[in-house]
């Protein structure tokens, strides 16, 4: 481990735990969390956390260059502010650059497809305006990681999450504890989801390659909602009740900012709709041959069932 290299994650959320357990998991790297405050789960783990008042060039950059031999910062840090946004990838993109060996960068994206759809529209402005940022300048590597759905989310049952990732009911269309399920259009537009864990062995894997696609597709199952529904019931041995949101109903919605919450879970049912939350499958099965052989992706089925016999998925 002494000559190891260093991967350094920004943020100390949910899916900055996942990154963190899978690159300790595979041993290569050394691991450093750059965080606004410590965290009981980081003590834990034993990785090396670096707290900073802010996420500035000036805060980052020294810890860059004071850990061994960095390849590879990865951002965990969230908000659909493209102002905020924006300010704090700009940053970490900064200090990557004028560091003395951290030439490799994973901005914060991790939602579906983001290259040929600009929803969902909050992530999807906030993301779309550091992109240029990031796509013009040639001396940091980096890659976009997209996934869509968590699948997650079908293991969060009432009393039981088996997930870091926290419930998202404001857009995830099932809820267990009511039985009730919005189909979102016809239902059968196609959708990708993928488990968080799955998506953090994939960068893991990614991180030794030198030739890194702009854009990285993963995914645990590419299908539709009314085919995940089918499956969700017959795991959990129940029957949901369906509401439908419709074209027309989720557009009329969209059309209202003034009803924030119904505007916003109508940005998410876009995002179904459109069939946006799909990767690219030809191209992520191209990747997932060139990079990542050795990750198993789980599908619906495989999470559910994997989440019988592990606490967390």
């Amino acid at each position: 481990m002494s000559s190891a290299e260093t991967v350094v994650i920004a943020g100390s959320g949910n899916i900055a735990r996942y990154l963190i357990e899978e690159f300790i998991a595979d041993g290569k790297y050394r691991v450093a969390v750059i965080s606004r405050n410590n965290r009981p789960f980081l003590d834990a783990l034993g990785v090396d956390v670096q707290i900073v008042k802010e996420y500035s060039r000036e805060s980052v950059l020294p810890i860059l260059d004071s850990l061994p031999k960095t390849r590879a910062l990865i951002s965990a840090l969230s908000t659909d502010d493209p102002t905020t946004y924006t300010s704090l990838h700009e940053a970490l993109l900064s200090a990557c650059r004028d560091s003395k060996s951290c030439k490799r960068f994973i901005p914060s994206e991790f939602l579906g497809n983001t290259r040929d759809y600009g929803v969902p529209r909050g992530p999807s402005r906030a993301r779309s305006a550091f992109r240029p940022i990031l796509t013009s300048q040639k001396d940091v590597t980096f890659t976009v990681v997209n996934l869509g759905w968590l699948a997650d989310y079908f293991v969060q049952t009432p009393g039981s999450q088996k997930t870091y990732i926290r419930p998202f009911p404001q857009g995830w269309p099932i809820d267990l504890e009511k039985r009730t399920v919005r189909v979102i259009g016809t239902g059968d537009e196609p959708i990708g989801w993928t488990a968080t864990r799955d998506m953090a062995k994939a960068v893991v894997a990614l991180i030794p390659h030198d030739d890194w696609p702009e854009y990285t597709w993963v995914y645990g199952e590419l299908g539709t909602w009314n085919q995940a529904i089918q499956k969700v019931e017959k795991f959990y041995g129940i029957k949901l009740q369906r509401e439908y949101a419709s074209k027309e109903s989720i557009s009329a919605r969209l059309s209202n900012e003034d009803d924030l919450d119904a505007w916003y879970r109508a940005t998410i049912d876009e995002w179904s709709l459109l069939g946006a939350t799909a990767v690219p499958r030809e191209e992520a099965d191209h990747q997932r041959e060139k990079y990542f052989k050795d990750v198993v992706f789980r599908d619906i089925e495989a999470l559910l069932l994997s989440s019988q016999h592990v606490p967390i998925v």
